[in-house]
């Protein structure tokens, strides 16, 4: 289940950074346009904050290797799956 949630909602957050390069050429209208690029920015400072805060929390885990840019993009939807492990409904 965490599984199927995790897939659903990286494809929801590739199709925010698609609309956020597409805001930033321009291709957005207006109104929205700026709004999606201010979100972005914020979304980014979070996902950035996020990596040092995991990296630090989990770096006594063995093995763990959490990936800079994953984070950047995908935030939780990357790490959680490293950090819990299998999906156990499986």
């Amino acid at each position: 289940m965490l599984d199927q949630f995790l897939k659903l909602t990286r494809g929801g957050v590739l199709v925010f950074w698609v609309a956020a390069v597409l805001s930033l050429f321009g291709v957005v209208p207006e109104p929205y346009g700026k709004f999606i690029a201010w979100l972005a920015a914020i979304v980014l400072l979070v996902h950035l904050s996020e990596y040092f805060y995991v990296r630090r929390r989990f770096a006594r885990t063995a093995g763990l290797k959490i990936s800079f840019i994953l984070t950047l993009l995908f935030g939780l939807t990357h790490w959680l799956p490293l950090v819990v492990g299998p999906d156990e409904d499986e």
